[in-house]
């Protein structure tokens, strides 16, 4: 029995092993891995009784004491890997070194995971071996906040969750929270970001777009419209509805916003009173002006300690041009400390504006503060019948101007909160995808709908890197590829050995 014991060991490891792989295939621990555990364990304790001798001797030998200092030293390193992995496992940190950020959500998607206070499961239903993508963008999102849970269910292996789902397409995302359910298909980052931010919001709040004075219509598609704004707004759990207010005669009880955008001509002297008993009773207003002869509301936002110019403000500094803009462009990279443009490092660009500036006296129950300025090398040209213009001390205002400023004043129950930009086409269709345009505007929503946890960069479409070659392009890779290189290869070889033989 001595003579055989030593294959105890070998045949005991094998049995453990067995045992070990049983169970982590099926994570279930069954007859099989009962028996082969128990079978490897008696074989290993014959090999000890039967060689227990040989294995003191071999405990003594110079050998063993330097194989057993290595064998020490790598569970050491073993032991200190796993300590590693399990704090990075708890306290990991990610990092996105692609130039456009493509794999690192966005800083209001961030904003929002880090504030959730509510569960939310996401159910993606997606066929096997094409589900990575969605894998991927979800744990980022698990990534910063534990609330959020997900699972991929393939509908062709779960039938049975696929129809209690009322599933009939692949790709399709269902979101639930707290008994509210919102579906979405094949979507990106922006797409499941604002289903987060409908599914965690018990009320949808209202914007009202006045109507009726030559305003920027939201239901147009052309690039002077306001369509995209509004499907911005639309976007971010907010409904979108028209303000004939000359035939309503009042402003609605569910306005949480009420937007002027490019008023062309004067209201009516009773609309006039309604907005201004609105603003009084704490009302939240954005107004959109334009130079004249659009109508600037001048006498309104006075006494709100504003002060509408009179002007076009035009930028000299020559950095529209590079943008292909002219100087009736203006750029922006300039913004005061506010909620609003918090963290905002973008430009933005005001086609054909007026001043907005602060008063320097005003009622002391507001706080009247300017919002963005353009650059020294700006002015406000007031000569607005020459079709040249040239900056004149005497009656011009110089630069920097202020094209956008906040107003606040909070009393009691009224907390009225107001923001006046001298430009209304910055969030057209045309330009509302410009730079940092929309996101300001959005922002701008955002504050005033008192929702300030919405306020932040926004996720932009994925950046398209594919390299596309022309017709001629693809011949010479071809032949470089699979002609040139195999040939100068092969001439290098020959060379080669000629050489030898030569020797």
């Amino acid at each position: 029995m001595r003579k055989y014991a030593h294959y105890g060991a070998y045949i005991g490891l094998l049995l453990i092993l067995v045992s070990l792989l049983n169970y982590a295939t099926g994570k279930i621990w069954n007859l099989l891995s009962l028996i082969t555990m128990i079978g490897g364990v008696l074989f290993f304790l014959i090999y000890v009784i039967f060689c227990f001798d040989k294995i003191k001797k071999t405990f003594t030998l110079r050998s063993f004491k330097y194989g057993g200092n290595t064998l020490a030293m790598s569970v050491i390193l073993l032991i200190i890997l796993s300590l590693i992995n399990f704090i990075a496992n708890r306290h990991s940190v990610r990092f996105d070194f692609t130039s456009g950020k493509q794999y690192s959500l966005s800083p209001q998607t961030q904003q929002i995971l880090k504030n959730l206070d509510q569960n939310i499961q996401a159910t993606a239903f997606y066929s096997s071996g094409s589900d990575q993508s969605v894998k991927d963008l979800f744990d980022s999102y698990r990534f910063y906040s534990n609330k959020f849970n997900y699972e991929i269910i393939d509908p062709d292996k779960k039938p049975a969750i696929a129809k209690q789902y009322g599933i009939t397409s692949y790709g399709t995302m269902v979101f639930e929270c707290e008994g509210r359910v919102e579906t979405i298909i094949n979507g990106g980052e922006q797409e499941v970001t604002n289903v987060l931010i409908k599914v965690t919001r018990e009320e949808q709040k209202v914007v009202y777009f006045l109507d009726g004075h030559g305003e920027n219509d939201v239901d147009d598609l052309e690039r002077i419209g306001y369509n995209m704004a509004k499907n911005g707004i639309e976007n971010e759990n907010y409904i979108v509805r028209k303000l004939f207010l000359a035939e309503e005669k009042s402003i609605p009880d569910d306005c949480a916003i009420l937007v002027m955008n490019g008023v062309q001509s004067r209201p009516f002297q009773s609309e006039l009173d309604t907005i201004a008993a609105y603003l009084e009773n704490g009302g939240k207003a954005l107004f959109l002006l334009e130079p004249e002869p659009a109508y600037g509301f001048q006498d309104l936002l006075d006494k709100w300690g504003l002060k509408i110019g009179n002007d076009i403000v035009l930028d000299a500094s020559g950095v529209g041009q590079l943008f292909g803009m002219g100087p009736s462009v203006p750029l922006v990279n300039n913004y005061t400390a506010h909620m609003i443009t918090d963290n905002f490092n973008m430009m933005t660009f005001y086609p054909y504006a007026r001043s907005v500036t602060p008063k320097e006296e005003y009622d002391s129950n507001l706080s009247v503060q300017a919002l963005m300025r353009t650059s020294s090398n700006s002015w406000g040209e007031t000569n607005l019948q020459d079709k040249e213009a040239t900056f004149n001390s005497s009656m011009d205002l110089r630069g920097p101007i202020t094209l956008g400023a906040v107003v606040l004043r909070d009393e009691s129950e009224k907390k009225t909160r107001l923001v006046v930009i001298g430009d209304s086409e910055f969030a057209n269709n045309l330009y509302y995808s410009a730079q940092g345009n929309g996101n300001l505007f959005m922002n701008i929503i955002s504050w005033l709908a008192e929702e300030e946890d919405l306020i932040a960069i926004r996720a932009k479409e994925p950046e398209d890197r594919r390299l596309t070659l022309t017709s001629k392009q693809i011949q010479w890779l071809m032949y470089l590829t699979v002609i040139l290189m195999p040939l100068a290869a092969l001439g290098a070889g020959v060379g080669i050995y000629i050489k030898r033989e030569r020797r």
